[in-house]
């Protein structure tokens, strides 16, 4: 009986620790995140709602002049292996966010030191894309929009950016 309970407990152990668990969204609101310059937006849907964890807020620009630029802020310098973009809006489809590419840099971006992190295509669905990278570290992020699904769109839109700081595997 004691060995049966011991492979139980042991099975439930490597189970639960196996699972994939995202940690903390390090570039949300709720986490100190902010939205410090946009090259455009289209009132009520601006930059902030990017990073605000609602689902139903995203962004709009004011015209298609590709390609738009959003630029985050955390509150320090934070280490983070995984990041998480979601194109899909209320709008249009062919509005919604194909080419993008997120940089990062610390301390002093308006210097000109941002990183790429990831040029990528999303999916055309809108849906999360996911991606895991070697982990960097941190405090300003930029996403650059350089295309729509819809080549002749008139404005671009974008609904979510998560910085995460770990993945377990």
């Amino acid at each position: 009986m004691l060995l049966q309970n011991r492979f139980i407990i042991s099975f439930l152990l490597i189970f639960c620790f196996s699972i994939p668990t995202f940690a903390e969204n390090l570039i949300s609101i709720q986490s100190g995140g902010q939205a410090i310059h946009w090259t455009s937006e289209k009132h009520p849907f601006i930059a902030r709602n990017v990073i605000d964890n609602n689902k139903s807020s995203y962004w709009v620009s004011s015209g298609n002049t590709l390609p738009h630029v959003l630029t985050f802020s955390l509150p320090s310098n934070k280490r983070f292996e995984s990041l998480s973009f979601i194109s899909k809006t209320n709008e249009d489809q062919g509005t919604w966010a194909k080419h993008i590419r997120i940089s990062s840099a610390d301390p002093f971006p308006h210097m000109g030191g941002w990183e790429i992190i990831a040029d990528i295509d999303l999916p055309k669905s809108g849906d999360e894309k996911i991606i895991n990278i070697e982990a960097k570290r941190g405090r300003y992020f930029r996403l650059e929009i350089f295309s729509t699904q819809d080549e002749l769109a008139k404005e671009a839109s974008f609904s979510s950016l998560k910085v995460l700081d770990v993945i377990e595997k």
